[in-house]
């Protein structure tokens, strides 16, 4: 079994849109909102000609998880859309997702790292707390979606 986390290429097009609307309907039974389908489905558009980034999951070459790191001002990203599928769960993937999100925001010099979660994903809530995230306001730069029921952030201290 060989599992790699690499930037989007053409290979995942449309992975990253599968894969998060067939968890939150699924999974997590929850509608997806119209801003999030339009942000997955394209990630060329929504990400990386921004300057964000989206990660992938490979498993065996085929796409089991995803991510997305959006710039929210100067300093301050935010990581989203993590998902892992559901026969790909219980690898780690989802604490290496994040720690490429952080890599990649230390990387680029970033002050803080959020996210936006809900109450119903305890072991990922687990997991953040476990890698140093904690509870914050909610930055002014971000867009909340109507789902949200936690900020939480990772602070960097400059080199």
């Amino acid at each position: 079994m060989v599992l790699k986390i690499d930037k989007y290429t053409d290979k995942n097009k449309g992975d990253f849109e599968n894969i998060w609307v067939d968890w939150l309907s699924n999974s997590m039974g929850i509608q997806a909102q119209q801003v999030d389908i339009d942000e997955v489905r394209n990630p060329i558009d929504n990400y990386i000609t921004r300057g964000d980034m989206a990660f992938y999951a490979n498993k065996n070459n085929e796409c089991v998880g995803v991510v997305a790191v959006k710039k929210l001002n100067a300093t301050d990203y935010e990581f989203c859309k993590l998902v892992v599928s559901e026969k790909a769960r219980g690898l780690g993937l989802g604490k290496q997702l994040v720690k490429t999100c952080i890599d990649y925001v230390e990387e680029l010099n970033g002050a803080n790292l959020y996210l936006q979660s809900f109450h119903k994903l305890e072991i990922a809530f687990k997991m953040y707390k476990a890698l140093g995230f904690i509870d914050a306001p909610t930055p002014t730069d971000m867009l909340v979606v109507a789902k949200t029921e936690i900020i939480m952030k990772m602070e960097f201290t400059a080199l």
